[in-house]
C-alpha cells in the first residue's frame, strides 16, 4: 500500500506574514492621494469620449454616402 502524500500545514507564522503582506498593501493603497486618483479617472473618461465620438462620427458619415 502507498502513504497518502501529505498536506503543508500552514503554521501561524505563516499566516501572520500574509496579514502582514495584506497590511503594507492596504497601507500603500491608502497612502495614494485623492486627486491623483480622480486625475487618472478623469484622463480615462476624456480618452473614452474622444473614442466613442471618433466611431460615431465614421458611422454617421457612411450613412450619409448610402
Amino acid at each position: 500500500m502507498s502513504q497518502k502524500p501529505t498536506r503543508p500545514t500552514h503554521s501561524a507564522k505563516n499566516v501572520q506574514g500574509d496579514f502582514g503582506t495584506f497590511t503594507n498593501f492596504m497601507k500603500r493603497l491608502v497612502a495614494v492621494p485623492h486627486s491623483e486618483i480622480k486625475a487618472k479617472l478623469d484622463a480615462e473618461k476624456r480618452a473614452k469620449a474622444r473614442k466613442s465620438k471618433r466611431a460615431s462620427a465614421s458611422r454617421a458619415s457612411s450613412k450619409q454616402k448610402d
